[in-house]
C-alpha cells in the first residue's frame, strides 16, 4: 500500500547525498538544487497535508515567520519592479522560491516522525561524506585544484585573479556543485550533527573525522569557514562534564594541532610562512570596514524599505572598485531591504536559532544549533541569504527527531 512516509524517507536519504546528486544533475539535465529538492519538497508537503488534513497537522509559529519572509520578498519584487515573478510567472516562482521551500520544509519535518533506521542511515552517510570530502580535498590540494569543480567556480577564480594562487584559490571539495560557500553553510552543519552524535551516543570525540573535516575546511582557504569550524566543537564543550577543563584542552590542542600541521606541510614543501603572510594576514578587513563606511553613507536615504537591489549606481561609484559589494551580509540586507524587511528576515533566522537552542537545552543535542550558528556567522563576513541548503535541511530534521524523542538517542549501541 502506498505510504507518503516512505517517499519522505527516501527523499531525506537523497538529500543526504546532495553533493553527488547535484553533480550528476549538473552533468545531465541541470535542474539545480533549489528546483530539484525544493520542488519535490513542496509536492511531498502538499501530499502529506492532503493525507493528514489541516486539523491533524501541526503548525509551528516558525511557519508564520517563513511565510512573512516569502510575502515580503514577493512584494519587494513587485514594488521595486525587479521583474523576477512577472518574467517567470507565479506558478514557476511558487516551486523555486527558497522562502517557500523553508515554509514547506518546516511543515514536513514537524509532521513527520523520523524512524530510527533513517537516523542510522543518515549518520553513516555523513561519515562517508566526511571521508569522500577529505579524499577529494587531498587531490585538490596536492594535484588539481579544480578537480570535481564546476566551470563557473574556475571561471570566477580567473576573474578574481586567484586561479594560480595556491593561497587564495577556493578548493570546494565535493560541495562546489551546491555552491561556492557550501563548505561552510552545508558541510559544517552536517559535521556539527556528526560531532553531536559522537558526543551524545559514543561519549567520545571522533578525532579521525575531526582531522579530516578540518583539512577540508583548511585547504578551502576561506577564513570565515576556518573560524566557523570551531563552532562544530560546541557539542564537545557543552556535553563535557568539566567545561573549564574541556575549554583548556581545546585551547591547548587546537594550537598544538595547527603547529603539527604547519610542520607537516613544511616537510612536504608547502610554503607555510607565505600562507600566513599572504592569506591569513592579508588585508581583507578593509573591505569590511568599507562596508560600514558605505552603509553609513547611504542607508539613511531609504532606511525603512531599502532600495530593493543590492547594488545601486551610487554605491557602485562609491565603492570605486575597492570591493564588489557591501561585504557584510547584515549591512547589505539592511541597505537592500530596509529595517522592515530585515525585521522579518533576521527575525526568522533568530527564531530558528531559538528553536534549535530550545531543543539543545531540553535534550542535550547541540548539532542543529551548530548549523544555524555557522549560517549566522557566515553573514558577518559574507553576503549569503541562501538558508535552504542541505546542511540546514538536515539540521531541521535532526532537531525535530530529538525534540520528538525528548531524550538523547538511547537505542544506539555504545560500541
Amino acid at each position: 500500500m502506498f505510504k507518503i512516509t516512505n517517499l519522505i524517507y527516501v527523499y531525506f536519504l537523497v538529500v543526504a547525498f546532495a553533493p553527488i546528486v547535484i553533480f550528476l544533475d549538473y552533468e545531465t539535465i541541470d535542474i539545480g538544487f533549489n528546483r530539484l529538492y525544493g520542488g519535490s519538497l513542496i509536492l511531498l508537503s502538499l501530499l502529506l497535508l492532503i493525507k493528514k488534513g489541516v486539523n491533524k497537522s501541526h503548525f509551528d509559529t516558525l511557519l508564520l515567520g517563513a511565510f512573512f519572509v516569502y510575502i515580503f520578498y514577493l512584494v519587494t519584487d513587485l514594488v521595486h519592479t525587479q521583474g523576477t515573478v512577472i518574467r517567470k510567472g507565479y506558478v514557476y516562482d511558487f516551486f523555486v522560491n527558497t522562502s517557500l521551500h523553508m515554509f514547506f520544509l518546516i511543515y514536513l519535518v514537524d509532521n513527520y516522525k523520523m524512524p530510527d533506521s533513517l537516523f542510522k542511515y543518515l549518520i553513516l552517510i555523513f561519515k562517508g561524506t566526511v571521508i569522500l570530502a577529505f579524499l577529494v580535498s587531498l587531490i585538490q590540494f596536492f594535484d588539481k585544484p579544480f578537480f570535481f569543480t564546476p566551470d563557473e567556480i574556475s571561471a570566477h577564480a580567473r576573474r578574481m585573479g586567484s586561479y594560480y594562487s595556491s593561497f587564495r584559490i577556493r578548493r570546494v571539495s565535493i560541495f562546489g556543485y551546491l555552491g561556492m560557500h557550501d563548505i561552510s553553510i552545508s558541510f559544517l552543519p552536517v559535521f556539527g550533527i556528526l560531532m553531536s552524535y559522537y558526543s551524545m551516543v559514543k561519549k567520545r570525540v571522533p578525532y579521525l573525522y575531526l582531522i579530516m573535516a578540518f583539512f577540508v575546511v583548511f585547504v578551502n582557504n576561506s577564513r570565515y569557514a576556518q573560524l566557523g569550524f570551531l563552532i562544530t566543537l560546541l557539542p564537545v564543550f557543552m556535553l563535557a562534564k568539566n567545561k573549564w577543563r574541556t575549554a583548556l584542552i581545546i585551547g591547548v590542542s587546537v594550537p598544538a594541532a595547527l603547529l603539527l600541521l604547519a610542520i607537516g606541510l613544511n616537510l612536504i614543501g608547502f610554503d607555510v610562512e607565505g600562507y600566513v603572510e599572504q592569506r591569513l594576514l592579508a588585508d581583507s578587513a578593509s573591505t569590511r570596514l568599507l562596508a560600514f563606511e558605505i552603509f553609513q553613507k547611504f542607508f539613511g536615504r531609504n532606511p525603512w524599505f531599502g532600495t530593493g537591489v543590492h547594488l545601486t549606481n551610487e554605491v557602485i561609484v562609491a565603492l570605486a572598485g575597492r570591493s564588489s559589494q557591501i561585504h557584510v551580509g547584515y549591512l547589505a540586507h539592511l541597505y537592500s531591504y530596509g529595517i522592515i524587511g530585515s525585521f522579518f528576515v533576521f527575525g526568522f533566522w533568530l527564531s530558528i536559532f531559538f528553536r534549535f537552542r530550545r531543543t539543545a537545552i531540553r535534550t542535550a543535542y547541540w548539532g542543529s544549533l551548530v548549523g544555524i550558528l555557522v549560517f549566522l556567522w557566515a553573514n558577518v563576513t559574507l553576503v549569503t541569504y541562501q538558508i535552504f541548503t542541505y546542511g540546514i535541511m538536515m539540521s531541521f530534521l535532526f532537531d525535530r527527531y530529538y525534540h520528538q524523542n525528548k531524550l538523547p538517542h538511547a537505542k544506539e549501541d555504545s560500541k
